[in-house]
């Protein structure tokens, strides 16, 4: 659906936000104002990365930007899903689906339409719609932050496989954030020389958007290597465990073969020494005790626990 969105006050642009683009819009759209269908193609694909793009026979500029998306209860990481805007003149058209629509419902606040409303032309509009959208990628690395605190907690007593998935999850959501903030960062480097007509209020929110996209590149760079640390010594310690068990098991079997050997030795059909008296078995029985605590002693002062 294509609808025109209102400013508190008058502006020498328009924003004409759509949300689910459907064919209907496809059609409206390159009837109205003039989209070629390579544009449209760009819009609806879902997997589009971040790039810019100018038509020369149109006019029209493209910018694909990723926004992340958060975890569901199908999708238990982060992943980053495209917005895409598009400027013809004085005309600014955003596009987005349900899984992005969160991005533009925080415009619908007055105070921040008010807010919009001061840009002096549409490319400085746009960059304010980027420079709100980066800021989500803080949020989510943020909160990861949070989540990877509260599982290192967790994971300094009793590690389960539950916790293991969660950091797990973890990881891979910073691998998609990173990924999308390096991806839209190469786009708006390429904007600088782009055929968009910069003012100098839209330059300076320029270099807003890419201190913004850099501080989250740095806090995912960050993230990452304090999770593959956690990750590594979850493991290390997981590694340990498992080598205290081995070690248990290993000594205890070595402690209980001295009793099998010595009963089935002595239970043999034939005749053997002292098992003449009905009495014999307490010798052995003490024979037996003397090897047992004789191998726990040798094995601690080697220790093997």
């Amino acid at each position: 659906m294509i609808k025109e969105q209102k400013f508190p006050v008058e502006t020498n642009y328009k924003w004409y936000d759509i949300s689910n683009l459907s064919e209907e819009d496809s059609n409206k759209l390159q009837i109205d104002f003039h989209f070629t269908p390579d544009m449209i193609t760009y819009i609806s694909d879902r997997h589009e990365r971040p790039h810019y793009d100018y038509d020369t026979h149109t006019h029209i500029n493209l910018l694909v930007y990723d926004v992340p998306i958060w975890p569901t209860k199908t999708i238990k990481h982060f992943t980053a899903h495209p917005v895409t805007f598009l400027i013809s003149g004085e005309n600014i058209f955003t596009f987005h689906t349900q899984s992005t629509s969160y991005v533009f419902d925080e415009f619908n606040d007055t105070a921040t339409r008010r807010e919009l409303s001061l840009a002096q032309d549409v490319t400085e509009l746009l960059m304010k719609f980027l420079l709100y959208s980066s800021q989500y990628f803080q949020r989510a690395v943020t909160q990861l932050d949070a989540e990877r605190n509260s599982l290192d907690q967790k994971l300094s007593g009793d590690i389960n496989n539950k916790d293991l998935v969660e950091l797990s999850n973890i990881e891979k959501s910073l691998v998609y954030l990173s990924s999308s903030i390096q991806t839209n960062l190469m786009m708006l480097h390429s904007l600088k020389m782009s055929q968009l007509n910069f003012t100098k209020p839209g330059r300076e929110r320029l270099d807003d958007v890419l201190i913004e996209s850099n501080q989250s590149a740095e806090m995912v760079k960050i993230s990452q290597q304090v999770t593959q640390t956690l990750s590594a010594t979850s493991n290390n310690m997981m590694n340990n465990n498992l080598n205290d068990t081995m070690k248990f098991l290993t000594v205890w079997s070595l402690v209980l073969t001295i009793p099998t050997i010595l009963t089935g030795f002595y239970g043999m059909n034939v005749s053997l020494p002292v098992g003449h008296s009905s009495s014999d078995w307490i010798a052995i029985i003490v024979v037996t005790v003397f090897l047992m605590v004789w191998l726990i002693v040798l094995m601690k002062r080697h220790h093997f626990f």
